[in-house]
């Protein structure tokens, strides 16, 4: 659409943008995202999206992005976000602290499910200042708070770009061009909310759906759904005002339980997604279930296989944990395996592996898709060492 295009291009929005990612490479997925839009004239914010994203893969560096796979293990699949994300990056000038790599790893996620994006010119607040966030933000007084979290760093980055008046710095700019994609897929954010406070990340699970025909009014209704059970709760205040809601957008109250029951049937659907049902999965969504007060059927969860050591065991490990503050390098895994009868080998197969200890077992990484597979148990470092110490009163306790 040329005119739209054309209307768009003189007043485009600035928006900001972050990724958090397990890599750098081509082969590097998105784990989280961050969308900060800006009005045009005054630079104040207008919305803010974020949003876990499941790689499909090893959740990579925990240590540097705080992304474990059990946080991302209901989240949306970054095609399940193609169509909100491209609504809004659609025309406008993007903005974001190391730009290059942020457009970088967005352009890889777009290309992989055959959707051409094309981010036009923005501004860079890393080439602005020519050093790290964190940094650009003590100079000018801006207050960081749990960097390397996307929306945290969105927002400094908004900020930042503020103060140094970037806009005046830069004039060549050109806005982003893609496609506006179907608007009635489903859209599900799985924020991080109060999970970096302690809170389960399984608590943090939240859904947000779309209607087909444009129904304006029942989006409304789900996002602020969707921001309401960010911690899994609706109490009767926010009872009485996603009500007040309702009225207020002209929704029914059949039209409510229609929401209700969507939003459910899509957390269900990503539950299902990798084809092991956990039992932290089985309890929120019937926390959700109950809380949204919709009779629907939560699928059983999937057994857990009889994961005891025995002398003799092939053991993979994934790699290396943190346990009780102890760092276990995967060198030290395979000796205390040794020690207690147990043959370490370095990949999973039907015929030579008979466990999987893994960092996380929510993991998404290669090694516990196959041990899921081949219907191979896989137990946890830390029950690992549990049971080793059961077995051998040598064991070093961390």
């Amino acid at each position: 659409m040329p005119e739209l295009d054309n209307i768009l291009a003189k007043s485009p929005k600035p928006v900001v943008v972050d990724v958090e990612t397990t890599g750098f490479g081509a082969f590097d997925r998105v784990v989280e995202i961050a969308i900060v839009t800006l009005d045009p004239e005054t630079w104040e914010t207008q919305d803010e999206f974020d949003t876990l994203v499941n790689p499909e893969r090893d959740v990579g560096p925990t240590g540097v992005h705080g992304v474990t796979a059990g946080m991302v293990e209901l989240a949306p699949v970054f095609e399940e976000l193609l169509p909100p994300v491209a609504q809004r990056l659609r025309g406008t000038v993007l903005v974001a602290h190391n730009l290059p790599f942020d457009t970088r790893m967005l352009r890889y996620e777009f290309e992989r499910h055959g959707v051409p994006i094309d981010f036009g010119h923005g501004w860079c607040t890393l080439s602005a200042t020519g050093t790290k966030l964190g940094v650009a933000c003590e100079r000018e007084g801006i207050r960081l708070t749990n960097a390397h979290r996307a929306l945290a760093d969105a927002r400094a980055t908004a900020e930042l770009a503020r103060r140094l008046r970037i806009a005046e710095r830069r004039r060549d700019t050109r806005p982003v061009q893609v496609d506006a994609l179907n608007p009635t897929a489903n859209a599900r954010t799985h924020r991080r909310g109060l999970a970096d406070a302690g809170t389960s990340p399984m608590h943090r699970m939240v859904c947000r759906s779309t209607y087909p025909h444009g129904d304006e009014a029942m989006a409304q209704y789900l996002d602020a759904l969707d921001w309401v059970l960010d911690d899994g709760v609706i109490d009767r205040t926010e009872w009485a005002a996603m009500n007040d809601l309702a009225r207020e957008w002209g929704l029914s109250s059949k039209r409510q339980r229609e929401a209700h029951h969507a939003y459910l049937e899509c957390m269900i659907g990503a539950a299902e997604r990798d084809g092991f049902f956990s039992k932290a999965e089985h309890d929120i969504l019937r926390r959700i279930a109950d809380q949204l007060q919709v009779d629907a059927r939560i699928p059983e969860r999937t057994p857990a296989r009889r994961a005891d050591l025995a002398p003799g065991m092939r053991i993979c490990f994934t790699g290396e944990a943190v346990v009780e503050g102890r760092m276990w390098k995967r060198a030290d895994l395979w000796e205390i395996a040794r020690a207690n009868g147990c043959e370490p080998v370095s990949s999973v197969t039907k015929k030579t592996c008979d466990m999987l200890v893994a960092a996380d077992v929510s993991s998404a990484s290669g090694m516990v898709r196959k041990a899921r597979a081949y219907g191979k148990p896989i137990i946890s470092v830390a029950r690992f060492l549990d049971q080793c110490r059961s077995g051998d009163s040598s064991l070093p306790h961390s």
